[in-house]
């Protein structure tokens, strides 16, 4: 039985979205479309299940369509784009407050420094059209710091990956440490975010590795899965100085999840979403239904504030199932890896 809370808040985020005052466009000429009535038929989680997933169609839509009429007078960070892993990118809107509450909350259990030392952070992560950049630079500002970046196109390595040029997926990685080598020769660099792929490609250069284990106070990785035997070499011989965290994010939530403080499944990070506003599942993707508790599934991931409405949303990613810390519906999620092909298409990684 779902808590009385988040029956409130399904309810309130329903009736904002298929209003015709606060609702956006693209919501309520969909309303129309659909064979039950999302105000009074979707009453729990599981009736999510009922929306179609809509992420198809934000390869095309008008951003203007998405944007809710009761946000008129709120100030947008961005227009974002998906990866672009299974096609032509997708389409996102994202709004400054939504940005600021997500990072507060990814930033719960951290200490941010208090003196005025500068603890600067690099990212060697998509930025651009990519929202995990707009996450990362105010990120870094509450860590008390800059934020620099690589000149990173995740899109281009996917293409090299997509001909057979494994050479040149590999010459790009090195291209991109290239770009980041001076700037933690010259810059007081505390923070490292970074994806698995980019890690091990300062793992091959030893004096690198060995500045950013004497200097870093903590790495975050993301973007990609890792294994854990790659894992525990990156903690245990390239940085055994630094704690190392993860993230877990999608466009279409407009976030990241977090990974658990000093707990994991089988020495993989346990990620937990932004509850209630995201709230993931993991399900058999014959039945759609959720898989049992340590069993391994396709992710749904659900967006469901003010600012945004995406349900049902069929992830490029299989994970295990576990319970979520608080109680809100919905599951956590460990040892995320993707699935061979979405829509037809092969799922290629590359860096991101």
């Amino acid at each position: 039985m779902e808590s009385p809370d988040f029956q409130r808040h399904l309810a309130d985020i329903l009736n904002w979205h298929f209003s015709p005052d606060t609702g956006s466009p693209f919501w309520l000429s969909m309303r129309s479309q659909f064979d039950f009535d999302p105000v009074k038929d979707v009453r729990s989680l599981a009736d999510l299940s009922l929306f179609p997933d809509i992420s198809q169609l934000l390869r095309e839509i008008a951003i203007e369509d998405l944007q809710p009429k009761g946000l008129a007078d709120y100030r947008l960070a961005g227009i974002f784009e998906s990866g672009g892993t299974t096609g032509t990118a997708k389409r996102v809107v994202a709004y400054e407050e939504w940005l600021e509450q997500v990072v507060s909350w990814r930033l719960e259990g951290f200490e941010t420094s208090t003196d005025k030392t500068p603890k600067n952070t690099l990212a060697i992560i998509p930025t651009g059209p990519h929202i995990v950049g707009a996450i990362n630079r105010r990120r870094a500002r509450a860590f008390g710091g800059q934020c620099f970046t690589v000149d990173l196109d995740p899109r281009w390595v996917k293409k090299l990956i997509q001909a057979g040029n494994m050479e040149g997926a590999r010459d790009y990685s090195d291209h991109l440490i290239d770009q980041a080598e001076p700037i933690i020769a010259t810059q007081a660099i505390k923070y490292l975010i970074a994806t698995p792929p980019l890690l091990e490609a300062i793992a091959r250069r030893r004096s690198l590795a060995e500045t950013l284990n004497s200097t870093l106070e903590m790495i975050t990785w993301g973007g990609t899965h890792m294994d854990v035997d790659t894992l525990d070499y990156l903690k245990t011989m390239v940085f055994p100085d630094v704690p190392i965290t993860a993230s877990y994010g999608s466009t279409m939530i407009l976030s990241e999840t977090k990974a658990r403080i000093n707990q994991d499944y089988n020495g993989s990070p346990i990620f937990d979403s932004y509850a209630p506003y995201v709230i993931l599942e993991v399900v058999d993707p014959e039945s759609e239904k959720p898989v049992e508790y340590n069993g391994r599934g396709q992710v749904v991931m659900n967006h469901l504030s003010r600012f945004a409405f995406f349900p049902n949303i069929f992830e490029r990613d299989t994970a295990v199932r576990l319970p979520t810390l608080g109680n809100c519906p919905g599951s956590s999620v460990s040892d995320v890896k993707p699935v061979a092909r979405v829509s037809g298409k092969a799922v290629i990684e590359g860096v991101y």
